[in-house]
């Protein structure tokens, strides 16, 4: 009898459980598809929100069309470099044809073209230009300074070389580009379409401006060197005999071989600078190409996400990580010839500030041409290494993602992340990352140290000596 009421109690406690945890299960369904949709409602809601603020920012006042399409900025890095890719073809190089077209299918190379017949002459005047100045390097004694037009002519005459063969790529990348940025996350305000574009003709103008201003600098240094050193009573004769020497130390003086000397310094010069540019220019299309998909992955930051949004950004990401790698085939000779060829000019420009300057003219050129050229070297390193950067901070928001939104497709794309190493290169010799700077600060030092132990103390205007020596 006294068992009964036990087993009873025990009943109530078992039924009391069961009710309980069906109760409890049904809570935790009611909950779970509860936060479901509260999550895709905030989704819905945050991308409602951007799309308004994207409609709102986009109402422009109504004009003619061609007007309204001259005005706005696609974004895309065609339209950006149309414009330096011109300014190229004007001094000899990437004769590309529809450089300034809306569409990059518009780009076509043909040999037949007269811009490709223009750089080939000029690629038969620098070549014969090299000659003329190994020839007269050759005849005199050899010193690390004295090869100097050797290396600035040869420099060259390989760059317009390379630049010749990247134009026959060019249309093939550029489609390729346009590809990789139309499946990108589009930009959301015109400000930010513009961004890339602004940045790219700002770099050029003030490399072209930086450039012009030492080229004039350095003519007044010649005139005053030429009136010093004067070899007949024509001031203009004299100016040509010592800035085209490499010509006159084979033949003697005629005024459309000065003239011929003339245009190719001119030209040999933009070329030597714009290299440094150019370079730049693609690292700025990289690296905004990266920040594009970084700006996307900052507003869903700490958002739960499905798996699809993770599959679609890791698969962009890959595309641009291609892209960079078809970018730096295309172009990592031009990058190499660029860091050595600065690295030689600035060793030799510091080693000659050793030297007592002859004039305040002198000086003045040569301390300019020093700064500008230290500062063009750090230019290239810091816009080449923003795409090392820019790549690196995908990993920043794959970090902040939540808990309940881990999935394997987050785990994939911040593996790929770490493992890859997403840089410009010199030929695959070196990376173009911000370590590389102090490499070269420490390589100049080096450098620096062993000249300065074999340096003899040189009239810089003695007459029997190259004006470029």
């Amino acid at each position: 009898m006294k068992i009964l009421p036990k087993l009873e109690r025990k009943l109530r406690r078992l039924k009391k459980r069961v009710i309980r945890t069906s109760l409890v299960r049904k809570l935790d369904l009611v909950h779970e598809s509860a936060r479901k949709k509260a999550f895709q409602e905030s989704c819905d809601n945050y991308k409602n929100q951007i799309e308004n603020e994207y409609e709102i920012r986009n109402k422009l006042p109504k004009m003619a069309r061609s007007g309204r399409e001259a005005f706005l900025s696609d974004g895309s890095f065609h339209q950006a470099v149309g414009r330096v890719l011109l300014v190229a073809e004007f001094f000899a190089m990437m004769p590309v044809k529809g450089v300034t077209g809306k569409h990059p299918s518009g780009l076509s190379f043909s040999w037949r073209n007269i811009r490709t017949c223009f750089s080939l002459l000029f690629i038969a005047s620098s070549i014969a230009n090299f000659g003329l100045s190994l020839f007269k390097v050759l005849h005199n004694p050899i010193s690390f300074n004295s090869i100097k037009p050797i290396i600035f002519r040869g420099s060259v005459l390989l760059v317009l070389i390379v630049s010749l063969n990247l134009a026959r790529q060019w249309p093939q990348l550029m489609m390729y580009w346009h590809t990789v940025e139309k499946d990108l996350p589009q930009y959301k305000t015109q400000l930010s379409k513009w961004k890339m574009g602004h940045t790219i003709s700002m770099v050029m103008l003030l490399g072209m401006m930086l450039s012009f201003a030492e080229h004039i600098l350095s003519m007044v240094s010649a005139i005053n060197y030429a009136s010093f050193c004067n070899r007949t009573a024509d001031p203009i004769q004299n100016y040509f005999l010592r800035t085209n020497d490499e010509i006159f130390f084979v033949t003697s003086y005629t005024t459309a071989l000065a003239l011929w000397g003339k245009f190719q310094n001119v030209y040999s010069t933009f070329i030597w600078n714009y290299m440094d540019m150019f370079v730049m220019i693609v690292s700025i299309g990289l690296a905004s190409k990266f920040r594009q998909l970084n700006d996307d992955l900052r507003n869903f930051k700490g958002m739960n996400m499905a798996p699809t949004y993770w599959s679609e950004r890791r698969i962009q990401y890959r595309n641009i990580c291609i892209l960079c790698d078809k970018m730096d085939d295309a172009i990592s000779l031009i990058t190499m010839v660029s860091f050595s060829n600065n690295l030689y000019f600035i060793c030799v420009q510091l080693l000659r500030s050793l030297n007592t300057m002859p004039s305040v003219a002198h000086a003045v050129y040569f301390y300019f041409s020093l700064f500008f050229l230290i500062g063009r070297t750090l230019a290239v390193s810091l816009y080449s290494s923003s795409v090392h950067d820019e790549s690196r901070l995908t990993l920043r928001y794959l970090r902040c993602v939540p808990k309940e939104s881990w999935c394997q497709e987050v785990k994939r794309f911040t593996e790929e992340v770490i493992s890859d190493e997403v840089t410009l290169s010199g030929m695959k010799f070196f990376h173009l990352t911000r370590k590389l700077v102090l490499s070269v600060a420490g390589t100049i030092v080096t450098y620096e140290l062993v000249l300065i132990q074999f340096h003899e103390d040189n009239d810089l205007w003695d007459c029997d000596q190259s004006y470029y020596s």
